[in-house]
């Protein structure tokens, strides 16, 4: 094979395997995506309507005004846990899955509850209190 050839082909196969490995990227992102809920802060308590969790026991809390997002988990109709997705590490985001919660910066792990799972973090991540009515979960972010 002549070394042209060879350039050719290694260059083939490179770009061939950057594009798999970009779309199983965008693949497994879709699979782990939760829904999320999009509304307005009022007065550091967010009312999020107990519908929007129908398809979904973990529901992403996401408003503009907040640097994080909030992790909302149903455990049950009487208990939900509302989790501030910062890393106690670094203060880095972290990632939900339905698994848990993940930094991608420096791999602490969190489960559900928030607790430590995997260091380097040290402390559980910080939960707001969530208050239950017949329709809606009100969060305290002043918590």
């Amino acid at each position: 094979m002549k070394r042209s050839e060879f350039l050719v082909n290694s260059c083939k196969l490179c770009i061939s395997l950057s594009t798999v490995g970009i779309a199983m990227s965008q693949l497994s992102a879709c699979a782990s995506a939760l829904p999320v809920f999009k509304t307005p802060l009022n007065k550091d308590v967010v009312n999020v309507p107990l519908s929007s969790f129908a398809e979904s026991s973990l529901l992403i809390l996401r408003d503009l005004q907040m640097p994080y997002d909030v992790l909302l988990v149903k455990k049950s109709e009487q208990e939900y846990i509302a989790l501030y997705m910062k890393c106690t590490h670094q203060e880095n985001q972290v990632t939900a899955t339905t698994s848990g919660l993940y930094c991608s910066s420096h791999g602490s792990s969190f489960d559900l509850e928030g607790h430590v799972l995997k260091e380097p973090a040290l402390k559980p991540l910080k939960r707001f209190n969530t208050i239950i009515t017949s329709t809606q979960l009100s969060i305290d972010l002043k918590s």
